[in-house]
């Protein structure tokens, strides 16, 4: 007995053991994970060869707070006791319920050479978000939760650094003020898009290189951005198009941080256009007083040049006349909110190359750089604006607002600057434009875009104000919401062609060398209405009226292009989903069993899409893409 117990006390004893040792290898795994190995490859445009880069892809400690006071962050008396996947958000939640508001800390460690400064690129970060390295600010950021910034990570003697974020997802004026609660969509919170760091490269180093095109038979411009030591009066570096050899360094004059190299050749080069999307790539090489390279970025880019047609005030790509014809998208899904997956970002590029779409309104914000890579490849022409739904006259005579916004439309522009699938450029969606007031504002934004990207995009606005918009003067391309049939003249099918053709021949007479395009029209159709009468939110008619503004925009000669609202349906934002509520969904399904549409956003959802939220094809699908692909 005595020998049994001793033998089952040794079994235990050696369980133990090796439960230990299971444990203090996982501890040792985790720790791994957190701290060297990150991927490196940055999975998207621009590519940087000679650095090195982690890319803070995985998972993460996470802590999470309600009502916290955001001048009390001090890193190492917040815990963080669970984990999370970064790129995600924290607040999703499904159509109809809410999602939580408050804050959320993020803690991981990253590898810095002893001695070494360190460039962390957030991709997007949202709404209010604050970092810290090793317990020290290096920074925050409040000009909107969806486009890219940079911040510096001071240099260390210790090897590993601990990084913290506070993203904290609360509308506050002096946190977010690009963010209202008048945006109808749901604004998610939370590291939404990939976390990259980099060694800073040398005491000068390649900030960005910015691509324009000349002409589109191959000649180009190229400014090549600097960053850490600015000051420096020219720089020696050396260039190879599309992976070939490079040419011999040579100087260049730098003024304000930036050097100007003026008509290049491109080797061999092809236009980038809607139905021939070729691309090139260009790799400048900075070199030191050794002729040594110390920093290298690869750029992708298209020739691409914009115009107006003299007679019918079209807009042209490389002189030729385009119908641009697509959708208004959110990036949103229902289980990853608006932290897409990149077989997410693919399968919505799939459905639009597939529906004939050549052009997306990017709603209401700037875009995922992924998403943008794969419509320079697929050749659809894209609508880029900062967020800005709700913007009002007052916060247009902000200075504390305008200061932010500007801010946000050249971390956009710098973002997006070598996509040649990038035409427009926008901002303050549905905004205060028939005030007089309302126009510095609009200026000030048109301006700031302009002076970065010159006549390589094209500046517009979303315009609910119609022919009452004041401010139209300022823009390079005129656009209009309206939603006839929908909001108005209901069940009058004869609506959208009378509103539409209306507008297209106030704006060609009052506004001649404006291209026209309508940003938004459509219906709603709920997935479960299919019965074959066409009452208001059944599938029937919303293809019904979805039709006719289509074959509205597609005829007329004065109409540049038609985005629909919208490409899917999305989860509405938290008045919508306070006030609708959630539909009874069928157990095991994502179909409802009772939805209640006498609310403006039936079960939480905006339901305009002509796919619904888990990309199901709705009637009015099959009608879109018969109409689109007769003019592709």
């Amino acid at each position: 007995y005595k020998r049994q117990i001793n033998a089952e006390y040794g079994e235990v004893k050696l369980m133990r053991a090796l439960g230990k040792l299971v444990l203090f290898f996982y501890c040792v795994q985790l720790l791994f994970v957190l701290t060297s190995s990150w991927p490196t490859q940055v999975p998207f445009w621009p590519h940087y060869p000679t650095r090195t880069i982690q890319v803070l892809d995985g998972e993460w400690s996470f802590g999470y707070k309600e009502n916290f006071n955001l001048d009390d962050i001090v890193p190492a008396s917040i815990s963080t006791p669970n984990t999370t996947t970064v790129p995600s958000v924290f607040d999703n939640a499904p159509p109809g319920v809410m999602g939580r508001r408050g804050t959320a800390f993020y803690r991981t460690k990253i590898n810095l050479t002893p001695g070494k400064i360190g460039l962390v690129y957030f991709s997007a970060c949202s709404f209010y978000c604050h970092a810290f390295v090793d317990g020290v600010s290096i920074g925050d950021h409040r000009a909107g939760g969806y486009q890219p910034f940079w911040l510096v990570i001071p240099p260390s003697s210790s090897s590993t650094r601990e990084l913290f974020v506070a993203a904290d997802n609360r509308f506050n004026f002096t946190t977010a003020p690009t963010h209202s609660l008048s945006g109808d969509f749901w604004y998610f919170g939370g590291i939404q898009r990939s976390v990259i760091v980099h060694e800073q490269p040398a005491n000068t180093y390649l900030l960005q290189v910015e691509t324009f095109t000349v002409d589109f038979n191959g000649v180009i411009n190229v400014n090549v951005v600097l960053g850490g030591d600015t000051s420096v009066s020219s720089v020696v570096v050396s260039l190879a198009f599309d992976n070939g050899t490079a040419g011999t360094p040579f100087s260049v004059s730098v003024a304000n941080g930036i050097g100007k190299i003026s008509n290049l050749q491109v080797p061999n080069s092809k236009p980038w256009t809607l139905k021939s999307p070729n691309l090139h790539t260009l790799a400048v090489s900075l070199h030191d007083d050794n002729k040594v390279v110390v920093d290298q970025v690869i750029v992708r880019f298209g020739l691409r040049t914009l115009g107006v047609d003299k007679e019918t005030s079209r807009l042209t790509i490389n002189n030729e006349i385009v119908k641009l014809h697509g959708y208004n998208r959110h990036t949103m899904w229902p289980d990853t909110g608006s932290a897409l997956t990149l077989e997410q970002v693919i399968e919505d590029v799939s459905i639009l190359k597939d529906v004939g779409a050549n052009y997306v309104r990017g709603a209401h914000y700037p875009q995922d750089q992924r998403f943008l890579d794969l419509c320079d490849e697929q050749g659809i022409a894209i609508w880029e604006e900062t967020l800005g739904p709700g913007v009002t006259v007052s916060d247009l005579e902000n200075p504390y607002f305008m200061k932010y916004q500007i801010q946000a439309v050249n971390e956009m522009v710098s973002a997006s600057i070598n996509h040649p699938s990038v035409i427009f450029h926008g901002f303050y969606n549905e905004g205060p434009s028939n005030n007089q007031r309302a126009c510095p504002g609009y200026e000030a934004s048109a301006t700031a875009i302009r002076s970065r990207v010159g006549k390589s995009r094209l500046v517009t606005w979303a315009s609910n104000q119609e022919t009452s918009d004041v401010c139209l003067d300022i823009a390079d391309v005129i656009s209009f919401n309206s939603y006839p049939a929908w909001y108005y003249s209901k069940g009058d099918l004869n609506a959208p062609a009378q509103h539409w053709n209306q507008m297209a021949d106030t704006v060609n007479k009052k506004y001649p060398g404006k291209p026209f395009t309508i940003s938004e029209t459509g219906a709603g159709g709920v997935w479960e209405w299919t019965n074959k009468t066409d009452v208001y939110w059944s599938q029937l008619y919303q293809q019904e009226v979805v039709e006719r503004d289509v074959e509205t925009a597609l005829k007329n000669d004065h109409l540049s292009g038609i985005t629909i609202w919208q490409f899917a349906d999305i989860k509405g934002n938290d008045g919508a989903t306070k006030d609708c509520g959630s539909c009874q969904y069928i157990p095991g399904t994502h179909d409802c069993s009772y939805i209640d549409v006498n609310c403006y956003r039936p079960g939480g959802e905006n339901h305009k899409g002509s796919v619904d939220f888990w990309r199901r094809k709705k009637a009015v699908y099959s009608t879109v893409k018969q109409l689109y692909h007769s003019v592709n």
